[in-house]
């Protein structure tokens, strides 16, 4: 299977709740794209169906978090989708501005990462979104807590690196390298087939992407390479 853009491998936990998982990317090549026109990190997810996660009794199908990189700033972004359309969850204040990228890149030796933290229940109840430098400690950092009736788990997730959400939605990288690692309370292992029910959808965004196979069978703390 080749691995790109919106078509990653899918992480999951033999479709037991995720706990607290954590995506961080850090680069040996800076990200800058063609006409500096930005670009997005993906951590789409698929919430738990047994039992179906709901909001406002509607059934949900599919989670973003999202860092956006655009018009020169570093945006933080949430959006639950319903299965059935219009009946989804995003906060009143979305794509929240808290760092600044100039020329829409961000450059070699940066760390991105997109942390979600859950409940004693398993559930997601705050995410949070940061890039640095460097030192990750040193970083712009961007904290969100989840309304208590729009707390669900997830069994499931892709990562991609593609155009801006709140943009183009599209994108061709010039320049771009490094690793995604994938970190959870229990190990994770790739998805060779859809056993857990419910659809799998791909972000609507693109770009020119390359991941390769993720490395280690099954473990907490995974890892896969990217690049243009």
């Amino acid at each position: 299977m080749s691995l790109g853009s919106s078509n990653n491998a899918i992480l999951f936990n033999n479709c037991h709740s995720l706990k607290d998982l954590i995506v961080t990317l850090v680069l040996n090549r800076p990200l800058i794209t063609q006409g500096n026109n930005g670009f997005s990190l993906q951590l789409n997810c698929y919430p738990q169906n047994n039992p179906q996660a709901k909001y406002k009794g509607y059934p949900l199908g599919w989670f973003q978090y999202v860092i956006d990189v655009y018009n020169s700033q570093v945006l933080a972004g949430i959006q639950y989708w319903s299965v059935q359309k219009g009946h989804g969850y995003s906060p009143s204040k979305n794509y929240v501005k808290f760092a600044s990228a100039p020329s829409n890149q961000v450059q070699r030796g940066s760390v991105m990462r997109i942390q979600l933290e859950t409940d004693s229940k398993d559930h997601v109840k705050g995410a949070t979104f940061g890039i640095a430098p460097g030192d990750f400690k040193k970083g712009k950092k961007y904290h969100f807590k989840l309304p208590a009736n729009c707390r669900c788990a997830i069994y499931g997730f892709q990562v991609n690196l593609v155009g801006p959400a709140s943009g183009t939605h599209k994108c061709k990288f010039t320049s771009a390298g490094g690793i995604i690692t994938y970190q959870a309370l229990d190990a994770l292992a790739v998805q060779k087939t859809n056993k857990c029910g419910g659809s799998q959808p791909i972000t609507g965004e693109t770009s020119n992407s390359k991941y390769s196979n993720v490395f280690a069978a099954s473990s907490d703390n995974l890892s896969q390479r990217f690049w243009f």
